[in-house]
């Protein structure tokens, strides 16, 4: 339980204990303590929280809704694993949504939203250089949230963060690879100038800003696929 703030009093809701277990798990999921795939064990999860199993299946309930884990039959609950068929599909829904953000601002160019976009690209750059997956994980979140409210259209906005959620492992696992994936840079700041550009050019910028994203989680995928395949011919090679 968190303490409540001095002064403040009745308040200050405590987090529930759901919440908690929640959150706990989120937070192992996109760290990467969860790989895709694990399976969390009701009773050994439940006994390491600290709370029931009946409060574990209620955090998990919320995970789901967030993309973050499944059900799955005879093997119950298992870390989502991101496939092919998922990269695709979350990048075009983001096409979609982004694409038609762009033309939003570039017709009414809003200054605010250019002052907020500049200030994400500069938090942005700066937890990149300094190595926090975490801030850059955010950053890049609110820059494309940003983006769609843009739009000014509430149902859009809700559809984005809905999908937002859904993508969140596959940008944190990406996120977290960026060495191994060979990525020395972040791109916002070129994307952000296209946004001051023409429409097209801006439409053009985040295209390739989207598929450089899918085809980088992609070649993610394909390095863990053949981790996994290298591991299973280990332990199935006889010892001498």
């Amino acid at each position: 339980m968190t303490s409540p703030i001095t002064g403040l009093g009745a308040s200050i809701q405590r987090q529930s204990t759901t919440e908690q277990a929640a959150d706990a798990i989120r937070q192992a999921i996109l760290s990467g303590q969860l790989l895709p795939g694990t399976p969390l064990r009701e009773a050994a999860l439940a006994a390491e929280l600290s709370v029931s199993r009946s409060t574990l299946r209620e955090a998990a309930r919320t995970l789901a809704s967030e993309g973050l884990v499944r059900y799955q039959m005879n093997r119950g609950i298992l870390v989502t694993e991101i496939t092919a068929a998922d990269v695709a599909d979350i990048y075009a829904s983001r096409a979609a949504v982004e694409l038609a953000a762009v033309d939003a601002l570039t017709g009414h160019r809003d200054r605010a939203v250019y002052a907020n976009l500049a200030d994400l690209v500069e938090q942005i750059e700066h937890a990149f250089g300094r190595g926090d997956s975490t801030a850059v994980l955010d950053g890049d979140r609110l820059f494309h949230a940003t983006l769609v409210a843009a739009t000014g259209s509430p149902r859009l906005r809700r559809f984005y963060r809905q999908l937002q959620q859904e993508q969140r492992l596959a940008l944190a696992l990406s996120e977290r690879s960026r060495a191994e994936l060979g990525r020395t840079a972040d791109d916002h700041r070129q994307l952000l100038d296209a946004l001051r550009g023409s429409r097209e050019q801006a439409r053009a910028q985040l295209t390739a800003h989207l598929q450089a994203g899918a085809a980088e989680l992609q070649r993610l995928l394909d390095l863990l696929a053949q981790r996994k395949l290298s591991h299973r011919e280990e332990s199935e090679t006889p010892r001498g």
